[in-house]
């Protein structure tokens, strides 16, 4: 019969419990021992480990009432099914616990599993409670539980208890509480007692417990601390709610599923999770290992991951929190092997094969916790490196997760795609290292469109994610001690340079903003002892190291200017691309790079790098030279050409003189050893030689630093010939007649033969670049420099010296002459090598350097042939002071003896003479005539004697009447 849909203690269920409580006190009368064991088996379970799960314990049974046995709702996979949830209620009041729930109400099985301790009849399913003992944790806060159904109500009732027993055992002491239960009237109850009366009016079931004094603290905390997590496995449950009246305070704990993420709800607070499930089937290994009784050859797996706090460690749950920690986030809740009071994990195959089935599970599942906006989630989840006291379940979960994880696409790309480990190219390790990980580069490198899509994802660089990172390069998620560990990570320069060098020509101005941006956010420390790579775009288009002493901004008129940075100046290449300097961020940027406009002497340095490395290339181009003089001029001269003398070829020979070009007069630009300042040499106005002559108008500032450079108005003595163009060429060809020689012991290496000295008159390639009258200047200019004559000597350098003889060499001065040096005579100016070999080709050029103050000097550096001259219609010779006595005091005393020799005909080389000095005579040719004056400058001029018109007249004069008739008669 039935009360209000509640049925009464004579109702079939109670006619049960009335019978098998009877049942249960002829066994006690047949066995009295059972007593004591009950009772200890009570009280073990009482103040075991169940001595605080009475909550878990009663949630749980109300949750395995609500889920039917088989259908979709055993399905680790099933969606939540609105129609099929249910409620949980928990109050708690001064003196009671209640624990209500719609679901089945209690049966024949249902009260057996209370009454004894191991006949649940949950093995085998996939309900939460399988030992049948958890209920009797409830005797630790109450000595009369009592169970409502509507199928009916019972109670256990500890001095109820005993008072039966003893009936049939009189001297037992300890007796029982939960092996005999009474039926009740659930009317009478709901009469005296408002919250069972309110709880009765949905509820199917209801527990309640009458308190033992000082439960409420302990059942407090449990209720404050009940894992909402719960729920997460228990779809069924629509809601739990935990109320205390006492102090007036609720939990209503929710669960609703929207699209593939769980919401979990405690008092309106919502929190995220996702579920992954499967259902395992059992090796023959892990059956033979199942607990007693359990039968199932399929078990189902389950892991919840909290998505807000994939950072903290989760545990392993068997429904409810074990004490043992899984260190993967969340929980991996499944029907473990565990102690009897289900707090911790037991070793054997059983366990090991589920936990390995866990990782394998959780391998895959996890790319799914990435999210777009964060694609590197979901490596928050994996476990951390092991440490001392990790159990080894979780040791063997964690290794056997980065095993499945080691060959897996897991780690984001740029693109937030997912890629194996060994795909990816990974981020500096000082900029991840130590500690707080400055994300600002990161996101701004991230930020560039163009950036290469095959680095680590910036989500990614935190200490977690990295480290974990690092352990996916090790199977098992440990790197051994003798290994490096980790991921490999790229340098600054290499991460930097994959912005500019991944997109196309076109994107690199926006590239080398990014890059240049990224540079100025990494910290100073960081930055100033690495090298960021070449990331600065300059107005060349090309792209340097952002080094602000050889890369400068350009001024602000020169950015307005400049247009897009690509016009024709050289210099472009040591300024920044005004499309930089014209960006505010990339511009803070620079400047935070110490990037500045260059000093003077910076602007002048980088230009001469660019004027003397570049030497006769195009890339020193005439606007170059140009911005070199003008910069130079900004410098004091001595501190101009010290920067210029810092610049040095391979043989570490200055190399200004063959790279350096000045302006001419004729407007182009020609190199410093084939120019002359205006003088005797070159004219001034540009009438003759203009390009070979130094356009004084723009240089005037610069006359002294070229006077110190070698430019002259005419040649000078004593100086280094090694630095002249033709040096070279001319040392080359002397090497090889020195190696050419007879008597050698060994062929000699080129390279250590080389002059004693090299020291002559310059310049001489200016000779190549004058006109013939230049040249002629030039000429004459040398040879009246004693220096022009010094030979010079080649000799060997190498550690065996004194094997190789010395080999005298004329001077390059002397060579460049032969080749290039132009002599005036009376037919004209005719090459100077015309007047050399046996044969001249040209007597006048070779009576020209004959009769040269430096004669004697000419003949041994040129081996000048000395003419034989021919004489036709000799007359007899006269003294010569006879002839005009006057003369006396202007002649040598060399010369005092000279006779006047008159001749019809002179010929040398087969040309006629007017005079010839041919020692010891001095020869007049009679074609002369009778002008005394003219014969006497004749004689003057072939004897080198510079006499002027005044001093011939007084000669002239000084003769008696007589002696000038005797003359005349001569004559005639």
């Amino acid at each position: 019969m039935t009360t209000g849909g509640w049925a009464k203690p004579d109702g079939e269920l109670g006619r049960y419990i009335a019978e098998e409580s009877a049942k249960t006190l002829n066994s006690y009368r047949e066995q009295p021992k059972r007593v004591a064991e009950d009772a200890n088996v009570e009280d073990d379970t009482a103040g075991g480990g169940y001595a605080h799960r009475q909550l878990f314990e009663l949630i749980q049974n109300s949750a395995d009432a609500l889920s039917p046995i088989g259908g979709d709702r055993e399905r680790t996979d099933a969606p939540l099914a609105r129609g099929e949830v249910g409620r949980i209620e928990v109050r708690l009041t001064a003196d009671c616990l209640y624990c209500a729930d719609d679901g089945e109400p209690i049966d024949r099985d249902g009260v057996t599993a209370l009454m004894f301790s191991r006949l649940s009849p949950k093995r085998g399913t996939h309900q939460i409670g399988t030992f049948g003992l958890g209920f009797k944790s409830v005797l630790g806060v109450s000595d009369a539980p009592e169970f409502f159904s509507r199928t009916g109500s019972f109670r256990f009732d500890g001095v109820r208890s005993r008072e039966r027993i003893r009936k049939v055992v009189p001297d037992a002491e300890h007796c029982p509480v939960l092996r005999l239960p009474e039926p009740i009237d659930p009317a009478v109850c709901r009469d005296r007692d408002e919250v069972l009366n309110e709880l009765m009016h949905w509820a199917v079931n209801v527990v309640r417990l009458k308190l033992k004094p000082g439960a409420p603290g302990d059942l407090r905390r449990q209720m404050r601390d009940f894992p909402p997590g719960f729920l997460l496995f228990v779809e069924h449950v629509r809601t739990l709610t935990l109320t205390d009246d006492a102090s007036e305070t609720s939990r209503a704990l929710a669960l609703e599923r929207v699209g593939e993420e769980y919401r979990l709800a405690d008092n309106g607070k919502h929190r995220p999770w996702k579920r992954f499930g499967r259902m395992h089937r059992l090796s023959p290994d892990a059956r033979a290992d199942r607990r007693p009784g359990d039968d199932r050859d399929e078990v189902p797996i389950w892991w919840a991951a909290p998505l807000d706090r994939l950072v903290e460690p989760g545990k392993f749950w068997a429904f409810f929190p074990t004490h043992t920690p899984s260190l993967v986030a969340g929980i991996l809740n499944a029907p473990w092997k565990t102690n009897e009071d289900r707090q911790n994990l037991l070793p054997g195959p059983y366990n090991k094969e589920l936990i390995e089935a866990a990782a394998a599970m959780i391998a895959g599942a996890l790319p799914e916790l990435a999210t777009k906006d964060d694609p590197a989630r979901h490596l928050d989840a994996l476990p951390r490196r092991r440490e001392g006291g990790d159990p080894g379940q979780a040791v063997l979960l964690r290794n056997r997760l980065f095993s499945h994880l080691h060959e897996c696409e897991v780690v984001p790309d740029q693109d937030g795609s997912l890629r194996a480990r060994q795909d990816l190219s990974y981020p500096p390790e000082n900029l991840v290292r130590g500690g707080q990980i400055d994300t600002a580069p990161f996101e701004r490198w991230a930020a560039h469109p163009g950036r290469p899509s095959n680095w680590l994802h910036h989500k990614a660089l935190r200490r977690n994610r990295l480290a974990a990172i690092d352990r996916l390069f090790h199977p098992g998620g440990e790197p051994p001690k003798w290994s490096p560990s980790g991921a490999p990570k790229a340098t600054i320069a290499e991460w930097l340079e994959a912005l500019v060098k991944a997109g196309e020509p076109s994107d690199a101005v926006e590239a080398s903003k990014a890059a240049v941006q990224v540079a100025a956010l990494i910290p100073d420390e960081i930055r100033k002892n690495a090298d960021p790579g070449e990331i600065v775009l300059t107005a060349a288009g090309a792209l340097r190291k952002p080094d602000p002493q050889s890369v400068f901004l350009p001024e602000e008129e020169e950015v307005a200017l400049s247009g897009n940075g690509h016009g024709d100046d050289p210099e472009s290449e040591s300024y920044v691309h005004p499309a930089l300097v014209s960006d505010r961020d990339t511009l803070s940027a620079l400047k935070k790079l110490e990037f500045k406009p260059p000093s003077p002497e910076s602007s002048f340095r980088s230009v001469a790098k660019r004027v003397l490395n570049g030497g006769s290339s195009q890339e020193a181009n005439d606007a170059l030279h140009e911005k070199f003089w003008v910069l130079s001029r900004k410098l004091e001269v001595e501190d101009a050409l010290s920067v210029i003398q810092e610049f040095k070829d391979w043989e570490g020979r200055k190399i200004w003189p063959t790279a350096l070009r000045v302006r001419t007069l004729a407007g182009n630009w020609r190199f410093l050893h084939s120019v002359l300042l205006p003088g005797d040499i070159v004219p001034g106005d540009g009438s003759r030689d203009g390009s070979a002559t130094v356009d004084t108008h723009f240089h005037e500032p610069d006359d002294e630093l070229l006077r110190k450079l070698g430019v002259t108005e005419a040649p000078h003595e004593n100086r280094d010939l090694s630095m002249e163009p033709r040096f070279g060429s001319y040392r080359d060809s002397c090497r090889d007649r020195f190696r050419e020689q007879d008597g050698l012991p060994h062929t000699p290496d080129r390279r250590y033969l080389d002059f004693e000295s090299s020291r002559g008159a310059v310049p001489l390639g200016v000779l190549t670049s004058l006109s013939d009258e230049g040249r002629a200047l030039h000429t004459d200019a040398l040879l009246n420099l004693d220096t022009c004559y010094e030979s010079w000597t080649m000799r060997h350098t190498g550690t065996n010296r004194g094997a190789y003889p010395r080999m005298p060499c004329e001077s390059l001065t002397i060579h460049m002459l032969r080749e290039h040096g132009r002599i005036r005579t009376s037919g004209g100016i005719v090459p100077l090598s015309d007047a050399l070999g046996p044969d001249p080709k040209s007597p006048d050029a070779l009576h020209a350097l004959l009769t040269h103050s430096k004669a004697d000097k000419l003949k041994a550096a040129f081996d000048l042939a000395e003419p034989t001259p021919e004489f036709f219609g000799e007359g007899d010779p006269i003294p010569l002071t006879d002839v005009w006595p006057g003369l006396k005091q202007y002649l040598p005393k060399r010369r005092r003896t000279c006779r006047l020799v008159r001749c019809e005909r002179i010929l040398v080389v087969g040309q006629s003479r007017k005079c010839i000095f041919h020692a010891p005579d001095i020869y007049l040719a009679d074609a002369v005539g009778d002008d005394e004056q003219h014969e006497l400058r004749l004689v003057a001029d072939e004897l080198e004697l510079e006499l002027n018109h005044h001093q011939i007249i007084a000669i002239l004069q000084r003769r008696t009447p007589q002696e000038i008739e005797e003359r005349r008669t001569a004559v005639r």
